[in-house]
């Protein structure tokens, strides 16, 4: 049986519990990155970088 791994925040890079209030989208720029964001990160309104385009957004 695989194992699943939780997601990353991409803020604080931080595994997300399935239980907390986190958000998921993709990059509002290029579209192909999906941004995690923890309930800490969106609350303080830290920034995230895409992987991809290198758009960031708080």
């Amino acid at each position: 049986m695989p194992s699943l791994k939780p997601p990353i925040c991409s803020s604080c890079n931080r595994a997300i519990d399935p239980i907390e209030k986190a958000v998921k989208f993709y990059c509002g720029d290029c579209g192909k990155v999906m941004i995690w964001r923890c309930q800490k990160c969106r609350r303080l309104a830290r920034y995230y970088k895409c992987e991809n385009c290198g758009f960031e957004g708080p």
